[in-house]
């Protein structure tokens, strides 16, 4: 209603008053206003505490996970079982002066360093916007600063899924389209490496979940801008007198 508000005050020495009708179109106005932003202020509560749960549980997860922790293990255990290559293997490799194959992508260090530092980034982003909630920022500032942050972290947590389930094929004869734990779960993992097994593969599942959550996120923060900008139209058309 601050529009409105105004526009009524500059009006006031230069129109007649407004009369019951469209006294009764700002008073319906004002209260479907009020009822809308008491739910947005719910959901934004409920999204922030989700979100921050989110991201403190997949920082812990791959912290646990970095730096080798569980990768190593768990491509052992494959190629013990024949269901990726076998990085014992590669022994040979250097014994008999010959250049191994690359490494392959899910058993790198480097996507251990990736997801951990995919994981910070949205612990620092989930602290940016709530430090610049109620900052006296305007709506379209803080959607767009909004729609970045979760277009960034859709890229990423995609990326990052991409990574945890991409395959092994450095072995003609064990070719693994996905990591085994992915394919046949943990109940076949030996017992050494079970806990492990499990918090990769929740780590996989949470980075999946924060893909959807960050991309529902950018549509909702659309949507929200352009309701915001529909809400700024009606406001000026009711406020605008014959």
């Amino acid at each position: 209603m601050g529009y409105c508000s105004s526009c009524l005050i500059s009006c006031k020495g230069f129109l007649e008053p407004i009369d019951g009708r469209s006294q009764h179109s700002l008073k319906a106005f004002h209260n479907s206003n009020l009822s809308m932003g008491n739910f947005r202020h719910l959901t934004l509560s409920i999204a922030t505490t989700f979100e921050f749960f989110l991201a403190i549980t997949l920082l812990g997860l791959f912290s646990c996970a970095y730096p080798d922790r569980f990768r190593t293990r768990l491509w052992q255990d494959g190629g013990l079982n024949g269901w990726n290559s076998n990085p014992s293997l590669r022994v040979y490799y250097y014994a008999n002066y010959r250049e191994p194959p690359p490494i392959p992508m899910i058993w790198d260090e480097s996507s251990t360093r990736c997801n951990l530092c995919i994981a910070i980034i949205t612990v620092i982003v989930w602290v940016a916007r709530f430090s610049i909630r109620g900052r006296g920022l305007d709506v379209f500032s803080l959607v767009i600063v909004n729609a970045l942050y979760d277009l960034l972290l859709v890229a990423m947590w995609a990326y990052s899924a991409i990574v945890q389930s991409s395959g092994d094929f450095t072995d003609l004869e064990r070719i693994s389209f996905h990591p085994w734990y992915l394919e046949r779960g943990c109940e076949k993992a030996r017992w050494q490496s079970r806990r492990a097994c499990e918090v990769v593969a929740a780590s996989y599942g949470l980075s999946v979940l924060a893909t959807w959550w960050f991309g529902i996120r950018f549509l909702a923060t659309c949507m929200c801008g352009a309701y915001h900008l529909g809400l700024e139209q009606k406001e000026a058309s009711i406020c605008s007198f014959p």
